[in-house]
């Protein structure tokens, strides 16, 4: 990995990519799958049974088996479903379909509560649940643990995707609440927090807020005897059903909510290991200018703050406040202006799949455009992308990606509701070296 140092040389470095058109096989293409409604994200156990599952906004979780959309739904999860809000993340566990190893019929999903559960907030909480599967693969049981809660205060800029590290952690992205230019300094603020306008009074008033416009690293499965102060998820938990990783980097230290991991992010709506590396990356909606792609290496030693709201991509946003003097910070590996309609980047995957030429790629998409990005490894340490597609623009097309137990590659349009396998024929085709 390295950082962009500044604007110009991202720029230049995405202008010098007009050569990575010529990587991609010439008949790669996208094949329908499934048609659901709003899709949003595609998961697969890895439990050799070659299924896929859709992630619907609208709560509902459908499989895909044999090639075949199965009629009755996985599960349906009672979600506020409007706009930005309904069913947001699925990840299975490690050990899910594998009878001799602990937590094989578990699974665990992110949402938007409904209008009538309690809520923390003045919107309906987003929360992590934990369900299991029933006696039937392919259905299951409707009964739900409540792991976690984060509060929120509009609509928008949830997050919500949800995956399961190298390292047996969950990692769920969380976005800054939804109030434009985020005014109450949630992504910033690293404890708890009033609704004041003060970006600078993190830790005072009523601390209403929290855990909001970040990364959050959790051991779900070996929950703490009792929730300890710093376990701000645990708000009304009892007993708690997650516990810190010792080494999360705010452990150790006062008023701060340990279970964050990076912090500083607008809306990471659609984030991703990669299989090969264990690196993770971000999708992050801006605000009004630019849209961004975020990675952190496994290894890093970097600054966990990523910039929001003192910088939207490597622009600077805000330089009042808390911002006169931005804490240091990780800049975008890739990102782009709204220029021509683009509004809202969909976060993808490093492709690992039998396509070799792609292999290494990270493949991405523009929800109002519709453009879907291929992104390598540039001169540099840098990153650059190129448009592969450019389908007819809509609001919320293509609103995430998914891979199976083999590495191939998903993507859900959520305007249309349909999922599309990348297919060539061209497999055994030799790519690039990553």
């Amino acid at each position: 990995m390295r950082l962009f140092g500044n604007t110009l040389g991202l720029f230049l470095a995405m202008a010098s990519a007009s050569a990575l058109a010529q990587t991609a096989p010439s008949d790669l293409t996208l094949v329908p799958v499934a048609n659901v409604t709003s899709p949003v994200a595609i998961r697969a156990p890895a439990d050799g049974s070659g299924r896929i599952f859709i992630v619907g906004q609208n709560g509902a979780i459908r499989i895909v088996k044999n090639g075949t959309l199965l009629p009755t739904p996985f599960l349906t999860v009672p979600v506020t479903f409007s706009g930005e809000s309904g069913l947001l993340g699925l990840a299975f566990h490690p050990n899910f379909g594998k009878p001799a190893l602990p937590h094989n019929n578990e699974f665990y999903v992110a949402f938007n509560r409904p209008n009538s559960a309690p809520q923390l907030g003045s919107s309906p909480d987003v929360v992590l649940s934990r369900y299991t599967v029933s006696a039937n693969p392919d259905i299951a049981n409707t009964t739900a643990t409540l792991v976690l809660r984060v509060p929120d205060i509009a609509s928008n800029h949830n997050g919500g995707d949800i995956h399961f590290g190298p390292d047996g952690y969950l990692y769920m992205s969380t976005g800054d609440g939804g109030v434009q230019g985020d005014p109450n300094g949630f992504a910033m603020c690293l404890w708890k927090k009033a609704a004041d306008n003060t970006p600078g009074n993190c830790g005072s008033g009523t601390p209403t807020y929290f855990l909001m416009g970040k990364v959050l690293r959790l051991d779900v499965d070996n929950p703490a005897a009792t929730a300890s102060a710093d376990m701000c998820g645990s708000s009304g938990i009892n007993p708690p059903q997650y516990s810190i990783p010792a080494d999360n980097p705010h452990v150790g230290t006062s008023n701060t909510c340990d279970e964050i991991w990076l912090h500083g992010f607008r809306n990471p709506w659609r984030t991703s290991f990669d299989r090969a590396t264990g690196d993770f990356w971000i999708g992050d909606v801006g605000q009004g200018s630019r849209e961004e792609i975020d990675l952190r290496v496994r290894t890093s030693t970097e600054p966990t703050f990523y910039g929001w709201r003192c910088l939207e991509g490597s622009a600077t946003y805000n330089s009042q406040n808390i911002c006169a003097v931005p804490p240091a910070n990780v800049l975008p590996v890739m990102e782009y202006t709204h220029a021509n309609g683009r509004c809202a980047i969909t976060g993808g995957f490093r492709f690992r799949g039998p396509i070799a030429a792609l292999n290494g790629m990270y493949i991405f998409a523009e929800a109002c455009t519709s453009e879907i990005y291929f992104g390598k490894p540039a001169a540099g340490n840098t990153w650059a992308y190129t448009t592969w597609r450019d389908d007819p623009n809509g609001y919320g097309t293509y609103s995430g990606f998914g891979e199976d137990e083999f590495g191939n590659l998903y993507v859900a349009n959520n305007q249309d509701g349909v999922v599309s396998k990348f297919v060539s024929d061209h497999i055994f085709d030799s790519g690039f070296d990553n």
